[in-house]
């Protein structure tokens, strides 16, 4: 039995997760926003992810967002556009407060449906 074999496919494993982290793209310009939205809260209150039709985001607050993990209801604005979202300017505005956006990285399906998947643990 080779001991070795678990260790290197850990590592690949680590390897595989990094780079796929590596691939995200930061949003360079604005996009509007559809109405197949879908948002997940998996970061605690430092960022959330967001399905937009086949468009998959990751987003990260200045600071932190406790409003977020209690907020019924959440709408992201950027200069009073409703479901504009931008690399910069952009508020999320819950029923409990106000937060400012710091990053928009745009993800994959996959790592979409892998951070939903631990958000639901």
């Amino acid at each position: 039995m080779n001991t070795l074999r678990p260790v290197a496919l850990a590592l690949l494993a680590g390897a595989a997760f990094a780079a796929s982290a590596a691939d995200n793209v930061p949003l360079s310009d604005c996009v509007d926003l559809g109405g197949d939205q879908e948002i997940v809260r998996s970061g605690g209150t430092q960022n959330f992810i967001l399905r937009d039709g086949e468009s998959h985001y990751l987003v990260g607050f200045r600071g932190d967002c406790s409003s977020l993990t209690t907020a019924s209801s959440i709408s992201i604005v950027t200069d009073d556009t409703v479901d504009r979202l931008c690399p910069t300017g952009t508020k999320v505005k819950t029923n409990r407060g106000t937060c400012s956006v710091s990053k928009v990285e745009a993800i994959d399906a996959q790592q979409f449906a892998n951070r939903k998947k631990r958000a639901s643990r």
